[in-house]
């Protein structure tokens, strides 16, 4: 049901775009940007070229941004006009084939570098020559002709190095509007692999290809919405299916530019940024997202400019317990604006244990949170931790030993916002239980390995009184500073 009620809002909307379109303004994002594409009249491997060409067609035409003039069109005009019948064309005639083929910009795709070659698998070093400066001439001369015929021997075959082909492209595209003729946007294409004979070698480069082609296309041309409702937590802008949104893209509302006349000329001022979107619902010509972000307010009007990444959140955390435990940690969220969201954490500080001595650790671990709910730039989640704690010291007999701990944990986190890119976070944590290893060090056997290599053992902790442990399960406070990168 909620779905066919979001479906009727849609489609109510839609109506009143169609009623209003006139009054939108020229940079909001509409309509597929027609894109020709081509390749440059300096490429000479025309096979690779129609290869990558098709991917980044392919790539243009999933992203669902961009109306891909078709091929054989392009290869009709080109006839017709009695261009290079092979499709490639140079800057004086790209001009006229786009507008023949009534495209608004033109992708040429130039091959810098594409490279195939068989080269030898890596192997040990060769043992180094004997220097024996007493050597004769009959003993030199033997040597020699025995080294030439092991070099022989040894040298890779035609099959061998057929297996192993290191690929490499090389590639430059750049995007023409085809109104002024100016090229405004350019990047590269790099990717080489090694292994595998040619074909499998090829389709691992060509499969970087496409991976870096879509996000290069993606990043070319973002989208420019406006919210046309706001609704408590939640907003819709014009952008939807039609400019191939998904669910998650995030979004930045501003209010509109302003203009200003400035010793005669008029100048566009930036509007003032005012919180994040991120998508929850697409639908045909507009969507809906959810406001995870807000520093001022939002109305209907306000522009929406895609992000190229999603805001990232990095956490930098203080535990502090007097006599029992400092800890100063890092955390890396993992989609952070989703209601449930985790994060990697490095950790290092300082725990007692039961001889009421300090241990040194460092440590890694993952917090798993849910956020119960988010209001007027106030966040409450709960969350569970799972550390994992390396600490060492030194046992009864001078070892420098080190052991394992956990002290997973329960929490409960109110965030409070400072401003567009800062947040506090005080938590409250419960140690329900405790996991610890033995301590262990690593004790020389006296003996080398092949290599020369002294060979250890792991070998216990000496101990002439009690083994520390430690015993930390409890309740306890915790503060962190939240950084938004986007």
């Amino acid at each position: 049901m909620d779905y066919l009620r979001f479906l009727f809002k849609i489609i109510i909307f839609s109506f009143s775009v169609f009623a209003t379109s006139q009054g939108l303004d020229a940079d909001i994002t509409m309509e597929k940007k027609s894109l020709l594409i081509l390749q440059s009249d300096l490429n000479n491997n025309i096979e690779i070229s129609d290869k990558i060409l098709s991917i980044i067609s392919s790539q243009a035409t999933t992203l669902g941004r961009f109306e891909i003039i078709d091929r054989n069109l392009v290869s009709k005009i080109l006839e017709e006009q009695k261009f290079q019948l092979s499709g490639v064309v140079n800057d004086e005639n790209i001009i006229e084939i786009g507008n023949m083929a009534s495209a608004d910009e033109a992708l040429i795709l130039e091959i810098i570098d594409f490279n195939q070659n068989g080269v030898p698998k890596e192997e040990g070093e060769d043992e180094d020559e004997d220097d024996d400066e007493n050597s004769t001439l009959f003993s030199w001369l033997v040597k020699t002709v025995v080294t030439e015929a092991l070099d022989q021997i040894k040298a890779p075959d035609s099959l061998t190095l057929e297996n192993n082909i290191h690929t490499e492209f090389r590639g430059s595209v750049k995007i023409i509007d085809l109104e002024s003729g100016i090229s405004r946007k350019s990047f590269s294409i790099n990717a080489s692999h090694t292994g595998g004979n040619r074909a499998q070698s090829l389709s691992k480069v060509l499969n970087e290809v496409s991976r870096q082609t879509r996000v290069r296309l993606k990043r070319l041309y973002m989208i420019t919405s406006e919210v046309v409702e706001v609704k408590g937590a939640y907003v819709s802008i014009l952008s939807g299916e039609n400019l191939g949104l998904k669910k998650g893209a995030m979004f930045e509302v501003s209010s509109k530019n302003r203009t200003k006349t400035y010793k005669g000329k008029t100048i566009s001022l930036p509007g003032k940024t005012r919180g994040l979107l991120r998508i929850t619902r697409v639908g045909p010509d507009a969507s809906q997202a959810r406001i995870v972000r807000k520093w001022r307010p939002i109305r209907t009007g306000h522009r929406a400019y895609e992000l190229k990444f999603p805001a990232k959140i990095t956490d930098i955390q203080f535990t502090y317990l007097e006599n029992k435990k400092l800890q100063l940690g890092g955390k890396f969220w993992i989609s952070p604006h989703s209601r449930f969201s985790g994060s990697f954490n490095l950790l290092l500080g300082s725990i007692q244990d039961s001889r009421q001595k300090m241990n040194n650790f460092i440590g890694f671990g993952s917090d798993l949170r849910y956020v119960i709910f988010s209001r007027f730039g106030i966040t409450g989640s709960t969350s569970l931790t799972l550390p994992a704690l390396l600490p060492f010291r030194r046992d009864d007999e001078d070892h420098f030993v080190s052991s394992i701990f956990s002290d997973p944990s329960i929490n409960g986190n109110l965030t409070i916002q400072i401003n567009s890119k800062m947040d506090f976070v005080f938590s409250i944590n419960h140690i329900y239980t405790t996991l610890h290893g033995p301590w262990q060090w690593r004790k020389d056997t006296g003996e080398e390995d092949g290599e020369g290599k002294t060979i250890t053992e792991t070998a216990p902790a000496v101990w002439t009184g009690a083994e520390p442990v430690f015993y930390k399960e409890g309740t306890y406070f915790s503060f962190s500073i939240r950084l938004l990168s986007f």
